[in-house]
């Protein structure tokens, strides 16, 4: 999460596999701890509204955002803890307001 804060680019890079950082925030959405699990959803917080500027995350976003969809209503669904509600809404709120179009479909 830092990282990506502080450096974006890092996500540019040909050696970072985006798909595998992805695909670890989205198992750690499912981790029964909360400041894991807290740490992820402020993960795509940060990353989706970068789908439209940087490419690798973008296209992670479009082949893989389902998953995350998913995950997220797992979480809303009963799967966490009631605290961490408002964090999953984050999450929501970001997919809606930067991937609308991916989430209509999904």
């Amino acid at each position: 999460l830092q990282a990506l804060k502080r450096k974006p680019d890092l996500f540019l890079g040909s050696n970072l596999d985006v798909k595998a950082v992805f695909q670890c925030g989205v198992l750690s959405l499912k981790f029964p701890e909360a400041p894991t699990v807290k740490a992820s959803c402020g993960f795509f917080t940060e990353l989706l509204p970068r789908c439209g500027e940087i490419a690798p995350v973008g296209q992670v976003v479009h082949e893989d955002g389902k998953v995350l969809l998913q995950a997220v209503l797992e979480g809303i669904g009963g799967q966490a803890s009631r605290s961490l509600m408002d964090h999953f809404a984050e999450i929501l709120f970001a997919l809606n307001k930067h991937c609308f179009s991916y989430l209509s479909v999904w």
